[in-house]
């Protein structure tokens, strides 16, 4: 959950567009049509990894996709980053040259050593437009955009200041995610809500995710009282059982994450008076006794404390 809170926008976007029906339908508004057109979108799948600079990782997300194109199936590559800093990034293209690079670097060829194509597209969200060229050769001077060893490198882009909420395409949990965003950077907060309240009594619990809760949690770290009242109003007004509740739900979701970080604090407790006792030459027999825990319940909890620190982002990036 804290995750969540700190880095709303990646969490939204990220759980949302793993799905591959919802990024099939925002991915198809961003290619041209002959790619678009060429694309196998049944065989569309998400892949792991994530090829950001370490210190943008606050400011940018990405997703990487792999889907068949063209009569011969040939695989491709689709690479989507999300930016979401208060002004367009004049490097862009510079950044999107070094992570597909990066991509290109796990070593996937095809059968006679050829790269594989990437189609790179920035989605945008900010509250200025993008005002910044997607051809990498014009953060050269002039007199060398044409050099030969100039690469040739661009990216499509998606800038999502330009629309409207009527203007947003994609599946339903696509288009709430986009309109809430929207609303988050202050851009037609009351129509974007209101669009959004309508769809979301049809995203309760699906594909393990809880689409409600995931789209409260992010009003509730990007909008002030009066945006999450009128969030609350917006879904009351369109008939949603939790209508009227948000701030509840909001306090049943903060208590539940308090009562997580309690719990994970005594399993760590109780970690340390292990390590004490062993230090001490304590035998497992008397460990297990005081504790609880024998030897491999103690290695399995090491394990999984460990695993979480792992992930944990560090709040000072």
């Amino acid at each position: 959950m804290a995750n969540e809170v700190d880095h709303p926008h990646d969490s939204l976007f990220r759980k949302v567009f793993s799905d591959v029906g919802e990024a099939a339908g925002l991915l198809r508004t961003a290619l041209p049509g002959v790619l678009r057109e060429r694309m196998d979108w049944t065989s569309l799948k998400l892949l792991d990894g994530s090829f950001v600079d370490e210190n943008l990782r606050q400011s940018q997300t990405d997703l990487l996709y792999e889907v068949a194109y063209g009569e011969s199936a040939e695989p491709v590559w689709l690479y989507v980053l999300l930016e979401h800093q208060s002004t367009p990034d004049a490097r862009m293209s510079f950044r999107m040259l070094k992570y597909c690079c990066r991509i290109w670097d796990t070593g996937v060829q095809d059968g006679a050593g050829l790269l594989r194509p990437i189609v790179p597209m920035v989605f945008y969200q900010g509250r200025h437009g993008w005002t910044h060229s997607t051809q990498f050769a014009d953060l050269f001077p002039e007199v060398a955009r044409e050099w030969p060893w100039v690469p040739r490198f661009a990216h499509l882009l998606l800038d999502q200041t330009k629309l409207k909420p009527n203007e947003v395409e994609g599946g339903a949990r696509g288009r709430v995610a986009q309109w809430l965003m929207m609303a988050a950077y202050g851009r037609h907060v009351a129509l974007a809500m209101d669009m959004a309240a309508q769809l979301l009594p049809q995203l309760r619990q699906e594909r393990e995710i809880d689409y409600l809760e995931l789209f409260v949690l992010y009003v509730l770290a990007t909008q002030d009282t009066a945006g999450t009242d009128a969030f609350d109003e917006a879904l009351r007004r369109h008939g949603h059982e939790q209508g009227g509740m948000i701030m509840s739900y909001a306090q049943q979701l903060l208590a539940e994450g308090e009562a997580k970080g309690r719990a994970e604090g005594e399993r760590r407790g109780q970690l340390k008076t292990v390590e004490g006792f062993l230090r001490a030459g304590v035998g497992w027999d008397v460990i297990e006794e005081a504790t609880g825990l024998n030897e491999s319940g103690f290695k399995a909890l090491k394990e999984r404390l460990s695993a979480a620190d792992d992930v944990t982002p560090d709040p000072s990036r």
